[in-house]
């Protein structure tokens, strides 16, 4: 007998009843990828790998080599295309560190909290000796001359003061402290840290004929107040440190780790999925990148194992050098200049654990990003998505401004949840615990969604309002890298030391009329600068003054929005709220506009950043938040 299809699936339902001949309706690519993402989800066990058996990744370090090696393999093992180590350049000394320790041995025993910048000295094993306070001033230098050989000088926090008098701590005193310190043998410096955190930084730019000897160590802020007030006090204190640095002659070479998902209708255009690789080594580097590269390769995973066969080339980076100054991003965009004009999208994941929230768009790229994003606005109630639209995409330091500043849409996600990023950035406290899972599974579904659906979009996103960020600290803000007496090594390009014209060779003395002797202090000085000011350096012996203009984020906006504890885009709108700042805790939110500041209108930065008196205290903001006025209250901090 002949059956038709409406016959035949009738006389199933007859035979078997309605369950069998009803088919189920067939899932889209970004379903699959979903349901996947929360039924296997293993972006916790590549974190776990990466933070836990390699460990920190400081660039140009044995951990940062091992960690390229794996994140490659891991790329080939979900059965991506090309998956490769893409040398992007070297570093002239390579640096790793093994364990340390720190006593108090008197008046009394115990053990000290602290860290060592990378490429500084060590120890040579343990060495003891007395505490000294750093001189403030020639006079004090010249009596403590005979209490250096073989001491800790542990810097105070503030300069002391003589006679009632504040000495002047010029540049030709630091030169003739430091040459005292060198000639006397001390055995390093102490400083304090910033209250319960240590931070870990450092310089690259050492030569392996020319290498640090002389330890250099930020204590746990109470430990380094104790020994001051010990000292001041009049009592003998003696400390002990053994500080295991270990210098590797180079040249090191320096790779991204790239894999790909082949287009196959565009397979020659791009979206690029990524975060950095690298961290710094005074922890594991957890939150900063390794949450970033654990959504970057489950993302490639779930798309791979799912299946899903998109128009453009899915291309995923894990690069090298951010942390001292977007260095593998960079030379990629400059390496690749064919490609960049055909690259959609640039989606970097580097804000720590807490959940991917939004994404920023300009007006012609709203639309198609939230059709994009609508298979995971509702993802997790408890964890809502929205695109919102912003005028020009900007803000943040990490590797999509390389691509930015190359007119390439990058992307930074907006990130939200109650993990406090600043308590781990760069902190002893960086560590696989401070991770959340529930947000590391949800960002990493919500990469993978957002570039299948940039993948298969009808055209490249618009290119149209892309404004490259100039942020980040110190040099990079700048654009320049910086020898550790703030000369320049290089100038980089499109940056604002290459628009005003400062060169490599150039030392900085001034930011306006504040001296600086160092990165710290001039990342002080450009966030308390005025908008327009100068930059003094040496040049040919002779001090030059360069009028610049600093980008708003440099300026006063820049610095009230950092005491607040928000990153401000157009009109004094809100693009990122820091977790556990004053602006979170008083329920600020992204997209929120600040209109008032107590009964003062606010429509600029400068307005802003007057509105808010230096000693900070409680505060009322009326911000605007969908279309009606919303009142929040915030303890903001004394102005630094």
């Amino acid at each position: 007998m002949r059956f038709d299809r409406v016959g035949f699936a009738s006389s199933l339902v007859l035979l078997f009843g309605p369950t069998v001949a009803t088919a189920h309706p067939r899932q889209s690519d970004a379903e699959r990828v979903i349901a996947l993402g929360k039924s296997e989800n293993r972006v916790m066990e590549h974190l776990d790998h990466l933070t836990n058996r390699i460990g920190p990744r400081l660039t140009g370090s044995a951990g940062f080599r091992r960690a390229c090696e794996w994140a490659r393999k891991e790329f080939e093992s979900y059965g991506l295309a090309n998956s490769r180590l893409e040398k992007w350049g070297e570093f002239p000394v390579g640096f790793d560190r093994g364990p340390s320790s720190g006593r108090m041995l008197a008046p009394e025993a115990k053990p000290l909290h602290f860290a060592t910048n990378a490429w500084t000295a060590g120890t040579h094993g343990p060495q003891a000796g007395p505490a000294v306070l750093a001189p403030g001033n020639k006079t004090e230098l010249d009596a403590a001359r005979a209490k250096l050989k073989g001491a800790w000088v542990v810097v105070a926090s503030a300069p002391r003061t003589t006679g009632g008098s504040t000495p002047a701590p010029d540049r030709q005193f630091r030169d003739e402290l430091d040459k005292a310190y060198a000639d006397e043998g001390i055995l390093g410096t102490i400083r304090s840290g910033r209250n319960d955190l240590v931070l870990t930084g450092g310089s690259s730019k050492v030569a392996f004929d020319k290498l640090p000897t002389r330890a250099s160590i930020t204590l746990l802020a109470a430990e380094h107040k104790d020994i001051v007030d010990r000292l001041a006090a009049g009592d003998a204190v003696q400390l002990e440190f053994d500080i295991r640095n270990w210098f590797v002659e180079g040249p090191i070479a320096l790779d991204n780790v790239i894999a790909e998902i082949p287009g196959t209708e565009k397979p020659g255009e791009f979206v690029v999925v990524g975060g950095h690789l690298d961290s710094w080594d005074g922890a594991t580097g957890a939150t900063d990148n390794g949450t970033g590269v654990a959504t970057t390769l489950e993302a490639a995973r779930l798309l791979a194992k799912s299946g899903v066969r998109p128009k453009r080339t899915i291309r995923f980076m894990l690069w090298g050098g951010e942390e001292q100054g977007l260095l593998g991003s960079h030379a990629w965009v400059k390496a690749h200049p064919d490609d960049l004009p055909k690259i959609s999208a640039v989606l970097v994941h580097d804000g720590g654990t807490n959940y991917c929230n939004g994404i920023t768009a300009t007006p012609p790229m709203v639309k198609l990003l939230e059709g994009v994003f609508a298979p995971v606005t509702n993802l997790d109630p408890e964890m809502p998505f929205q695109v919102r639209e912003v005028k020009g995409l900007s803000g943040g330091g990490s590797d999509h401004a390389s691509f930015l500043q190359a007119n390439v849409p990058g992307f930074f996600w907006s990130q939200k949840g109650r993990a406090n990023y600043n308590h781990t950035h760069h902190t002893q406290f960086d560590t696989f615990d401070a991770a959340v899972p529930e947000y590391e599974k949800n960002s990493s579904i919500v990469i993978a969604v957002g570039a299948l659906g940039i993948a298969n979009l009808p055209e490249l996103l618009s290119r149209e309002n892309l404004n490259a960020p100039e942020s980040g600290a110190g040099g990079r803000r700048l654009g320049v890298d910086l020898a550790d007496d703030m000369t320049i090594e290089e100038v980089r390009e499109g940056g604002i030391a290459a628009k005003i014209g400062l060169l490599k060779g150039d030392r900085l003395l001034k930011v306006g009329d504040r001296s600086i002797a160092d990165t710290d202090e001039l990342r002080t000085a450009l966030r308390e600068a005025p908008t327009t000011t100068k930059i003094v350096v040496l040049r040919n012996a002779k001090e030059l003054e360069v009028p610049v203009e600093l980008p708003p984020d440099a300026g006063p906006g820049g610095a009230v929005a950092r005491r607040l504890g928000v990153r401000l885009g157009e009109g004094l709108t809100v693009d990122v709220v820091t977790p556990g700042g004053p602006a979170d805790q008083a329920g600020f939110a992204a997209g929120d506009r600040i209109v008032k500041v107590g009964d003062a209108a606010v429509q600029a930065p400068a307005e802003l950043a007057e509105a808010l008196a230096p000693s900070g205290g409680s505060v009322k903001f009326v911000v605007q938040r969908n279309g009606k006025d919303t009142v929040l209250t915030v303890a903001v901090p004394e102005r630094p």
